[in-house]
């Protein structure tokens, strides 16, 4: 005798598997979406995102607000001393305006991230991309600030450019203080990078 399991009874009088293969694909498709909507989120990507939301903010406020005024003494007709004010600001460079510039969109795009951290299914391949996107951004801006800064720290005997910063210390040493929260930033994003590859190999896979 047969088992009732095995198919339905159709029309013609035979068995009608259709139906039943459709309903445990539909069932089956639909444990895969309510499995993807409830996938939990991974902590340690959520922390490092924070990390480089705080990070990138801090550096950009800390380099646009870095700011010096002082007074130098040059010599003058006559072998005199006088006094004259100079300043310096961050928007003398146009790598530290770059600098500011590329960790302000690191920010934006890091809280975007953040507020769709939830959805992990299509949007794992657009993170990834944005996350790369965030990292030549960062890097590229640490470069060019890094080499700014070495600049006005030694100067350059080739060109015969002056250092400055024995002139502009604290100005100097906040400039730096941001380049190297930034690239502790950039660092957080490479593995934010790594671990989005890794997630994407995970679901490719089939052992």
């Amino acid at each position: 005798m047969e088992p009732s399991s095995r198919g339905k009874p159709g029309l013609n009088g035979g068995f009608d598997y259709g139906s039943r293969r459709s309903y445990y694909a539909g069932s089956a498709h639909g444990a895969a979406a309510s499995s993807r909507s409830s996938a939990p989120v991974d902590p340690c990507c959520v922390a490092l995102r924070v990390f480089v939301l705080l990070a990138t903010l801090v550096s950009a406020v800390v380099m646009a607000a870095d700011r010096q005024s002082t007074t130098l003494q040059l010599p003058v007709a006559g072998g005199e001393l006088r006094r004259v004010p100079v300043t310096a600001k961050w928007t003398y460079s146009s790598a530290f305006v770059y600098m500011v510039v590329a960790n302000a969109m690191v920010f934006l795009y890091s809280a975007g991230a953040l507020a769709m951290v939830r959805r992990r299914g299509a949007v794992v391949a657009a993170v990834m991309v944005g996350d790369l996107v965030a990292l030549a951004l960062l890097f590229s801006a640490v470069g060019a600030a890094a080499q700014f800064g070495l600049i006005g720290e030694r100067g350059n005997s080739h060109v015969r450019w002056a250092k400055v910063c024995d002139v502009y210390g604290p100005f100097c040493e906040r400039a730096m203080a941001a380049v190297a929260v930034s690239l502790i930033a950039a660092f957080a994003d490479l593995v934010l990078l790594m671990l989005a590859i890794l997630t994407i190999h995970k679901a490719s896979s089939y052992y």
